[in-house]
């Protein structure tokens, strides 16, 4: 299932599309900043019955969050859940340190984590 941005009154309806929310339900997304529309997603599953298990990202930046925990850390003790992610940013530098052919974006990246990282 997935949330829309707002309500539908055609078709399948309602701001949910796909399954009924039941049971466990994981939240996927691609990253978080600010866990914005996790939050909204916890909040209509959790309106619904249904119990978030956790949460799973593509990518975990490792970014600072509002205070010296990542953003992912304070989604995890603020929602009590536990969020996985398939890579997070220190695989990606991993991978751009060995790969000659991607050495022209590892600058960028090192930029990126000085300035937004939980290391910064």
């Amino acid at each position: 299932a997935f949330n829309r941005k707002e309500v539908k009154d055609h078709g399948e309806g309602g701001n949910i599309v796909g399954a009924p929310l039941a049971g466990k339900v994981f939240i996927v997304d691609d990253v978080i900043t600010a866990g914005t529309a996790v939050k909204e997603a916890h909040a209509i599953i959790a309106a619904t019955g249904a119990e978030v298990a956790g949460l799973v990202i593509s990518l975990d930046r490792q970014e600072v969050g509002s205070d010296s925990r990542s953003a992912v850390q304070e989604l995890e003790q603020s929602l009590r859940i536990p969020v996985t992610s398939i890579v997070e940013l220190e695989d990606l530098i991993d991978l751009l340190e060995e790969s000659p052919e991607y050495e022209e974006f590892l600058d960028p990246v090192l930029q990126y984590r000085q300035k937004y990282g939980i290391n910064s």
